[in-house]
Parts: structure tokens; C-alpha cells; sequence
């Protein structure tokens, strides 16, 4: 029975942190060929069109972080990427700039999935949060508005996703998207449709 337990419970876990032997550049020149991390939609409507701004660690203001910039308007309805349950919001502030001052001030919205990951939705519109703590949300739904508070240049949405990495740290994580260019890593300086 030991022997049994050995082989079913090692695969398993060395599935799930393979993706940690890779560098950001390996998971978006498509070098993990046997990726079995979850599968993300980009955070907004069927056939929006966006475009990402930064990147993994992209040199602007990501450098050293797993996070991602895309580009929208103020307003733009923003989409749950994944199910899960909302673990935290904040709606109230109208202050936003790039001092930081305006670190603490931005909107948001967290969403704990059932792997105990955590994905985060940043910059949003005063009073433009669709959803409340406890609410489970399902991949494409209108979860709130796009906005320009908290340290943030202009109006764009910052999505993150942390999780547990192989040494059981908490960590910002990468995530791959279903997207009209397929199953990807997404790349900055790219328009990107979303597909569900």
C-alpha cells in the first residue's frame, strides 16, 4: 500500500511546481512544453480587444514583480479571469497619481480560487466594484470598472496572481491565458483578444 500511495502522490506534485525550473523568458517562448497550470481568460468581455502594457518583469515599474499592465479605458467593465470566491475589495477611493502618497488608495478587487491562489484585480473605478466579499464569480463575469487610482499614470488594470511555489512560499506566480493567439504567456507591447 506505501508503494502504491508513493507513485500516485510524487507525479502529482511534481506536476504542479515544474513550472518553477522555468524562467519568465522559457514560459513565454513556449519551452515548458508540459505545463499543467490553470488556464486563465483575460479579465474582460468575449472579443474585447486590449493591450498590454507591461509584462512579467517588465522594466517600466514590474521589474522583479509576475504582474500584468493592460492599457483600457476608464470604465471598461472588468471580468472575473477565473472561479472563485471574492476575499476582499475596496471601492471608496477617487485618489490615484504617481507619488507615493497614492500607494495605499487604489480600488480592487481579490479572488481566492480553490487551489488557495489569489488573483487581484487593481486600479479601479470609484464605487465601480460589481461584487461582495463572499461572492463566488465565474470566468467572464462583469466583476467591476476599470479606473486610475492608487499609484497609477494612467487608466489601465493591474492583474496579479499569487499562489504557493514549490518551496511553499507565497508568491506572485505566472499565469497563461486563453487568448485568440491560443494558450499563451502573454508578451508586453501586444493587443490580445479575449475568448472564452
Amino acid at each position: 500500500m506505501k508503494k502504491f500511495l508513493l507513485v500516485f502522490f510524487i507525479p502529482a506534485a511534481i506536476c504542479s511546481f515544474s513550472q518553477d525550473q522555468y524562467s519568465i523568458r522559457d514560459l513565454k517562448d513556449g519551452r515548458f512544453k508540459a505545463d499543467s497550470s490553470y488556464i486563465y481568460s483575460l479579465p474582460f468581455e468575449k472579443n474585447k480587444k486590449v493591450f498590454l502594457v507591461q509584462a512579467y518583469e517588465s522594466k517600466l515599474s514590474h521589474k522583479g514583480e509576475i504582474a500584468l499592465d493592460f492599457k483600457i479605458k476608464k470604465g471598461t467593465k472588468i471580468c472575473a479571469a477565473r472561479e472563485g470566491v471574492v476575499a476582499a475589495l475596496r471601492s471608496d477611493s477617487d485618489r490615484g497619481g504617481l507619488k507615493n502618497e497614492f500607494l495605499s488608495d487604489g480600488n480592487y478587487i481579490s479572488v481566492r480560487h480553490n487551489d488557495g491562489s489569489l488573483a487581484h484585480y487593481w486600479h479601479l473605478q470609484k464605487n465601480g466594484i460589481f461584487v461582495s466579499i463572499g461572492d463566488t464569480v465565474v470566468p467572464g463575469q462583469p466583476i467591476g470598472l476599470s479606473g486610475n487610482t492608487g499609484f497609477s499614470a494612467f487608466p489601465h488594470l493591474h492583474f496579479e496572481v499569487q499562489g504557493y511555489n514549490a518551496s511553499g512560499s507565497f508568491v506572485q506566480i505566472p499565469t497563461r491565458f486563453n487568448t485568440n493567439k491560443g494558450v499563451i504567456y502573454l508578451r508586453p507591447g501586444k493587443f490580445y483578444r479575449a475568448v472564452y
